[in-house]
């Protein structure tokens, strides 16, 4: 793993922007790469029963597709974001625990918690209105790992290079290897697989990232309950981020 104090500004926002450009792509069809529309079968396992015992309650009928949504208020738009990442990437991003604390010792942990809060942090800068990926860049970095970064220059790879590389998750997990979960629910476990992949490079920095409260984080250690405690360790972390955005954005108005 990559020391945090060895990895530079420009490292950072490299991997950022590579991030920032796929973000785009998920916020701008949330049905598609955070899908949970399918009824679970009666066989399916936990994770997916849980999942759809929430979401026609969490969601609601106004969604980002709907004709009504630039009427909502930006915090409730917000919230809606942060509970649709808190149950479609959080559940990904918790998966690992059901190895307690040998979850700690696998990379992958960290990258998919910092992909999830780093999901939270851009669907609330595009709610406030700051909606170029590249201005994502400095809020990621301030919010996810404390580091002040410039905007980048036209660093964002383009619509074609962020669909590729979130596809490609998609198409390796063609066989269902998620776990029994539905189609909708798969996709969301395979974009915040892709999401976190492209964080990988950051190594032990991804330990900064936002996470939930302290219980939630030791109860995370214990084999299998460890998911659930997991699950809300990372949702605790996404809601932190958001938060950390919005006072960002308001006072960045402020002048």
């Amino acid at each position: 793993m990559a020391n945090p104090e060895a990895i530079t500004d420009e490292q950072i926002t490299s991997v950022l922007c590579t991030y920032a450009g796929m973000v785009e792509r998920v916020l701008r069809d949330p049905g598609r790469w955070l899908g949970t529309d399918e009824d679970p079968p009666p066989t399916a396992p936990l994770p997916a029963r849980a999942l759809d015992a929430v979401r026609d309650r969490a969601f609601g009928s106004t969604t980002p597709a709907s004709p009504e949504w630039r009427r909502e208020p930006v915090e409730r738009r917000v919230g809606w974001w942060v509970t649709r990442i808190g149950i479609s990437a959080g559940l990904a991003a918790a998966a690992p625990r059901f190895f307690g604390a040998l979850a700690n010792r696998v990379p992958l942990q960290g990258a998919l918690g910092a992909a999830a809060s780093g999901l939270a942090v851009c669907a609330t800068a595009r709610e406030h209105g700051t909606t170029a990926p590249e201005d994502w860049v400095p809020l990621l970095g301030t919010v996810l790992f404390d580091r002040q970064l410039e905007a980048p220059a036209g660093a964002v790879p383009g619509t074609a290079e962020s669909e590729r590389r979130l596809s490609d998750a998609e198409d390796a997990d063609g066989d269902g290897a998620s776990g029994g979960l539905t189609g909708g629910a798969r996709r969301a476990v395979t974009s915040i697989w892709s999401l976190a992949r492209a964080l990988l490079a950051l190594g032990d920095l991804l330990d900064h990232r936002p996470r939930g409260g302290r219980v939630v984080r030791l109860l995370g250690q214990v084999p299998v309950i460890g998911v659930a405690s997991g699950w809300l360790d990372e949702r605790g972390g996404i809601r932190s981020a958001s938060q950390e955005t919005t006072t960002l954005l308001r006072a960045r108005a402020r002048g």
